[in-house]
């Protein structure tokens, strides 16, 4: 775990005793005892603090602090700090450990971080986790790499009752392997955010400019045998700005400790008004969430229906089954196993089976910073043969939060699609390679009302030897999110 910055392990004596030595093995089980701290409210208030007397120490490493009892506390690196300031604010001597976070090595870079952090576990100490976070989250948009940090914002996410902020954190700590470190308490404060929250609701709005609003071919002709003819303007790429409107709503109901029945509702509205065209998804779902030792699984029947300009277009039912697990430690892995029973109103020939096999595999390097591997395959199984397929898809992500506040994600795919039967006018089976780069930028220190900005921006290219289908598509999304 990274602690404070210009923390080293403690090798002589602990804060708040006077001519005692402490092992190596008490210190860290005095620290866990920290970290436990950082998921539990604090309770304490202040007391005016006198001025404290801060002398060097007598072989010149470190500080002798003398506090208002006159008990002298031992300062010999950034852990001694931390600990000596979490006993006096146990003890209510809130103001104390601030002046004494403020007193302790002014002229180290890293003096304003520390004592961010004291300022901190003061606010919470009394109450006021609202200052809390907002400190905290200040520390981590300048140094996302130090997990205790992180560790005390997640516990005051939750007591504020932020559940998205909450598990987006503890979930990135668990991944990076810091449960593993303080006996699984960030799991278990995972099963209580389900429990205090059995009802869900999720919206957002966003902002959708792109290059290809209808998904239109970049070609104006196509060859159908030995005529040419024209493709009309309204199916050739067109550009424009669109609005989506979307939310979730869920229903949990925890059966035993390790499972709990869940129902979701999803729905997206997009609205093009370049080309005065409406499009409406919705997916009803239905499952069973089993807990595992290190993850989850979620076993659903769903069904769902997309409509455009009111008129159905496909509708679905079919079953999923999603796990998360982290196999090692700083290992993730996600697979998500579909099938779907498919009808097309509109295209009967399409009607017929779907399967996708979606893998992902995240490796961590610390809470802040994850490499993704990203696989695939999809098969589809239709009425009429040239419109069955079979797609393999390979990519890599990278995940970094940045100092000044930044998150970032970036990831490139590519996907080859090869369809079983002639396509009508090539004389050969449609083929698909699609290529696409995708960036999304958060800037996690300015928000509005706890959300914070985020803007993607996706590059999609397919060449397909089929002339309605060679497309490219550049587009973004532009909304405020939570899940910081």
């Amino acid at each position: 775990m990274t602690p404070l910055p210009g923390h080293k392990q403690a090798e002589g004596a602990c804060p708040l005793r006077r001519g005692r030595s402490v092992s190596r093995s008490r210190w860290r089980g005095v620290m866990a005892g920290l970290i436990t701290a950082a998921l539990l409210p604090v309770a304490g208030a202040a007391q005016d603090a006198a001025a404290l007397q801060v002398m060097p120490a007598r072989d010149g490493a470190g500080a002798h602090v003398m506090l208002a009892d006159g008990q002298v506390v031992v300062l010999r690196n950034a852990g001694d700090l931390q600990i000596a300031v979490r006993m006096l604010i146990a003890q209510g001597r809130v103001a104390e450990a601030q002046h004494l976070a403020r007193a302790y090595a002014p002229d180290h870079p890293d003096h304003a971080v520390r004592v961010a952090y004291v300022d901190g576990l003061a606010a919470s100490a009394q109450g006021n986790d609202v200052e809390a976070v907002r400190l905290w989250r200040g520390i981590l948009a300048q140094r996302p790499d130090l997990d205790l940090v992180r560790v005390q914002l997640t516990g005051a996410l939750a007591r504020l009752q932020l559940h998205d902020s909450a598990r987006y954190q503890a979930e990135q700590l668990i991944a990076a392997g810091v449960d593993d470190r303080i006996d699984g308490r960030l799991s278990g404060l995972l099963r209580s955010l389900d429990a205090a929250r059995p009802v869900q609701f999720r919206g957002y709005l966003s902002l959708l400019p792109s290059t290809n609003v209808n998904n239109g071919t970049d070609n104006d002709s196509v060859a159908i045998g030995p005529v040419v003819g024209t493709i009309p303007e309204d199916q050739r790429r067109q550009s424009g700005l669109g609005v989506a409107v979307g939310g979730e709503a869920s229903v949990r109901r925890q059966l035993d400790p390790r499972h709990a029945a869940v129902a979701a509702l999803e729905a997206r509205v997009e609205r093009y008004p370049s080309i005065d065209r409406t499009n409406v998804t919705s997916q009803l779902s239905f499952g069973l969430e089993r807990r595992l030792d290190h993850g989850a699984a979620l076993a659903r029947v769903l069904t769902g229906t997309a409509l455009k300009d009111g008129a159905q277009t496909y509708r679905y039912s079919g079953l999923s089954v999603e796990t998360n697990l982290r196999f090692a430690e700083r290992w993730r892995l996600y697979f998500g196993p579909e099938y779907r029973d498919e009808t097309f109103p509109y295209s009967p020939g399409e009607d017929g089976a779907f399967v996708d096999l979606p893998l992902q595999i995240d490796r961590f390097s610390g809470p802040d910073s994850f490499v993704r591997f990203i696989a695939g395959a999809s098969m589809g199984r239709k009425a009429e043969e040239r419109f069955s397929f079979d797609e393999a898809r390979i990519g890599l992500g990278y995940f970094k939060e940045f100092s000044q506040g930044l998150s970032l994600y970036a990831d490139a795919t590519y996907a080859h699609r090869l369809y079983h039967a002639d396509y009508p006018g090539i004389d050969d089976p449609r083929e698909d390679h699609r290529t696409s780069v995708g960036v999304t930028v958060t800037k996690r220190d300015f928000t509005l009302a706890g959300f914070a900005p985020q803007v993607s921006l996706r590059h999609t290219r397919t060449r397909s030897n089929a002339a309605f289908n060679d497309t490219t598509r550049t587009e973004a999304d532009l909304r405020f999110v939570q899940e910081f």
